[in-house]
């Protein structure tokens, strides 16, 4: 299989096959191969040209042109992977539209893509969801929004985290909206647009009991309404077209936390609305307050016209506590974490395998070293308890897993061969919920935790690619 791979960065070029992958720049040239040339040794040629070498473990497969380019298009062999991601942009676009569905088309999705959208490729994520639509994309600091914004993505982009002092400037320049979280923050916001001469957008963001982020105001005190209303009394230069608040606990239904935090922030909207203040966009609903409670959609009580989903765009729901499971919720996973075998070797019986010797082999046993360690992201807390597939049948973990390298058993799998490829995440063996109750963890710590070592590789399906 062959698969495209575009420079991290750079701005999307044509499409010449199934999969886009990400690679490291190096920015230099190998002596032994000249600018535009191509290796012709058989899989590795490259399409277009960049100002740049690329590698792939180590093996370098052409150089560009030495003027700059603003686009580096590879053709891959997979079988030069120690490991990979695979993110199904089919399933990516289809969880965007699921969640249109539950809203009924009602509230405005605003993607959260932070944390190289959860683990699966921020730039290509965000461009595949404004092809199916999204017009509104959230990250959590400056850097992954100029991230989006260097790589021609030109929907609206919101900080959720706000922004550092010394930020302010450059997210005006470059369109980016914050969340205010604080009067200061809101102060030099304002200052930033007077000095532009310039009227800056941002969401207001009010703490309604996560006692996280987000601006503490007390609707029934009088000191509070008259500091936050003089507050955005003089803030000419702002336009605060968006309320939020963060629900802490939307999936728990042993509680009413979220239904408290519901009746302040409507309490809060309706002080703002008094004043005369009308934001155009009104938002608390994550995922699971999407699935579980309607947020948005026709059973929303509470006007909420916006919805940050996160998590169910990859494909995943934090279950419910304290009512019975959805039953199919219809959200795809939208991505596959695969590695190869790097080598076979027969123990006897006795032997000590991995650091410390934790797994003694019972009997005479076939291991497989797959080419995956913590240091990629997969989890030392999978030691001795998780395991991988191989064609489809269970290879358990054995011993510790190690910063490069586990140690799998693969006596159900006698037909194994160096350069097989295990599947350590995806709908099969399990998923990152799945595996998440091996470590003690979650989904997203699952997906996140996948290091920026590991290349991105992206299926395009309905494009015919």
């Amino acid at each position: 299989m062959f698969m495209r791979t575009e420079a991290r960065g750079a701005h999307r070029g044509p499409e010449p096959s199934r999969f886009h992958s990400e690679v490291e720049l190096y920015w230099r040239r190998p002596p032994s191969i000249g600018p535009g040339a191509v290796d012709n040794s058989g899989a590795n040629r490259i399409l277009t040209s960049g100002p740049c070498c690329i590698r792939t473990q180590n093996t370098v497969l052409g150089t560009a042109r030495t003027d700059p380019g603003p686009a580096v298009d590879l053709v891959v062999d997979s079988n030069v992977m120690r490991c990979r991601v695979i993110v199904d942009l089919d399933a990516l676009r289809s969880n965007y539209a699921r969640l249109g569905g539950l809203t009924g088309g009602k509230a405005v999705i605003l993607c959260v893509v932070k944390a190289n959208a959860y683990g699966h490729g921020a730039l290509t994520v965000s461009r595949s969801l404004v092809t199916a639509g999204a017009r509104h994309l959230a990250v959590a600091t400056l850097d992954e929004a100029v991230e989006l914004r260097d790589g021609g993505v030109g929907a609206s982009v919101t900080v959720l985290c706000g922004l550092e002092s010394g930020e302010d400037r450059e997210a005006a320049l470059r369109g980016i909206e914050p969340a205010i979280g604080s009067i200061g923050q809101l102060a030099r916001w304002n200052e930033t647009g007077r000095t532009l001469a310039r009227r800056l957008s941002c969401h207001l963001l009010f703490n309604t009991g996560m006692n996280r982020l987000g601006i503490d105001f007390n609707p029934g005190r009088k000191a509070s309404r008259a500091k936050l209303l003089d507050a955005l009394s003089a803030s000419d230069w702002v336009d605060p077209r968006g309320v939020a608040t963060h629900y802490a606990s939307a999936e728990d239904f042993r509680n009413r936390q979220t239904d408290r935090q519901d009746r302040l922030f409507g309490r809060q909207l309706a002080v703002l609305r008094d004043a005369g203040f009308a934001p155009r966009h009104v938002h608390a609903g994550n995922s699971a307050a999407i699935v579980y409670r309607g947020a948005g959609g026709p059973r929303d009580r509470n006007g909420h016209n916006m919805v940050r989903p996160g998590l169910a765009l990859y494909g995943y729901v934090k279950g419910p506590s304290g009512r019975k499971r959805v039953a199919n919720h219809r959200f795809r996973p939208a991505l596959e974490w695969r590695a190869r075998v790097a080598g076979i070797r027969d123990v006897p019986a006795g032997a000590r395998l991995g650091y410390g010797g934790t797994y003694v082999a019972p009997g005479p046993m076939r291991v497989g070293i797959v080419s995956v360690g913590y240091a990629d992201g997969f989890d030392w807390r999978l030691s001795n308890r998780g395991w991988v597939a191989l064609r489809g049948k269970r290879c358990d973990i054995l011993g510790e897993v190690s910063m490069d390298l586990t140690l799998v058993d693969l006596s159900r799998s006698a037909e194994a061969r160096v350069g097989d490829e295990v599947v350590l995440l995806g709908s099969k063996p399990y998923g990152a919920p799945e595996m998440a109750d091996l470590t003690g963890g979650m989904a997203y710590e699952v997906l996140c935790g996948i290091s920026g070592r590991v290349p991105r590789q992206y299926r395009n399906r309905s494009s015919g690619l």
